[in-house]
Formats: C-alpha cells, structure tokens, sequence
C-alpha cells in the first residue's frame, strides 16, 4: 500500500475520527488522516500479503478493527496535548500502578516501576525538534492497557539485566580482576529466566483472548502471518 492517503476514502475518515473523538486531543482532520495512513502504512509493510488484490477493503477492515479512541489519546499524548493527558492519567494512573505492583510484587518497587515508564511515555523533543514519545508505537490493535502492561514488563527486565551487569570496581579492584567480566553461572541463567518469565506471564495476561490466540498461532501452531489474517 504505497498511497495509503488516497486509499482512504474521505467518508471514512469522517466516519472513524468521529468514532474516535480525535478532535478531542488535538487532531483536525488532516492530521487524523496522517495518523491513519502512518497506522495503515506499517501494518502493510509488517503483512503486504494481507492488503494485496482487495480492492482497498482491507485497509477499511483493518482500520476499522483498531481501538481508535485510544489510538487517538495515546498519539495525542505523544503529541503533548494537555486534554489527552489529563484523560491518561485519569484512566490508567492506578492502572499502571497495579499492573507494576503484579510484576515486582512489591509496593515501592512498583510504584518506582511505573513512574519510571513515564518520561518515555511523555516524551521529549530531539535535536531535529522532533517529539519523541514511546506512545507512538501503540498501533490500536490490542487494547492500550494491554500495551502499557508489556511496556512495564519489558522495562522490568530491562532492569533487571542491566542491574545484573553493574559490578563494584572497588571490589573487582581488589580481587585483582578488576576489568574481568563476570562469568555467567547456571544460577544467573535461572534467576533472568525467572524473571523474564514472570514478566511475560504478567504481559500475557493483560492480554484479550484475540491478542493470545494471535500469538499462540504464530509461535506454538507456526502458522505464517497471512494464515492468521485469512
């Protein structure tokens, strides 16, 4: 789908920025169309077998489908608009904070977990003047809470590596090794399995039973990216 704006039909766009209350959070409707056809562009790009030969009507189907409401507010949040984050916080703010509570079990570990994720949510300008918000990879196919709850997983891991790799080299200093890189023990390989296991149960559970099947078909069925869209 080389053209993804003028396969758009304008009837639609009217019909589905309605439906999203894009207006809300900033959007008028060329901007609307931008996020569709950035939307549509890279669900064609990631499967061209599934909108090949059909006449446009996938692209509808699959625009159709998303959780446009939440596309919208989470790309007006990425975008910086207040009413959009005002709407987040008030929706997902204890959310988050249970979802981070579920991964690490533990309360103040939970509430650093998920105020940590929020700067990336936010975002900030580049050097090009860019706004960069983590929020622009939410695509609407699963629910948005479904996706925060994998942001906050992965981030849990994230951590959780990289505190594996922090070494004192006042220690290492004085064990004489003290630019040895840690070996890896049998024990190291089990706790980050653990830990990643716990945090992908976590995401996984979050998940709505069309997400899971999607991705049971995928990894345990084998079946290809086009088997499942057909």
């Amino acid at each position: 789908m080389n053209n993804a704006k003028s396969a758009i039909p304008d009837a639609l766009v009217t019909e589905l920025m309605a439906a999203s209350s894009a207006y809300l959070y900033g959007f008028d409707k060329a901007s609307y169309v931008e996020l569709l056809c950035t939307v549509l562009d890279k669900a064609a790009q990631a499967n061209p077998a599934a909108f090949s030969g059909t006449g446009g009507n996938a692209g509808e189907q699959y625009l159709r489908g998303l959780r446009l409401e939440e596309l919208a507010l989470a790309r007006g949040c990425a975008a910086g608009n207040e009413r959009a984050w005002e709407e987040f916080l008030t929706r997902f703010r204890v959310k988050l904070y249970d979802a981070a509570r579920g991964i690490t079990k533990e309360d103040s570990s939970a509430r650093e977990l998920a105020d940590s994720i929020y700067a990336d949510l936010y975002g900030e300008e580049n050097e090009a003047g860019v706004r960069v918000s983590k929020l622009n990879s939410y695509g609407g196919r699963g629910s948005l809470e479904g996706w925060l709850r994998t942001v906050l997983a992965q981030e849990w891991v994230n951590r959780y590596r990289k505190s594996k790799r922090l070494v004192s080299l006042e220690e290492e200093e004085a064990a004489g090794a003290q630019f040895a890189a840690p070996a890896s023990t049998e024990a190291d390989c089990l706790a980050d399995s653990g830990a990643l296991g716990s945090a992908t149960d976590a995401a996984l559970a979050s998940l709505e039973n069309e997400d899971r099947y999607i991705l049971a078909a995928y990894y345990l069925d084998k079946r290809t990216l086009a088997e499942i869209a057909r």
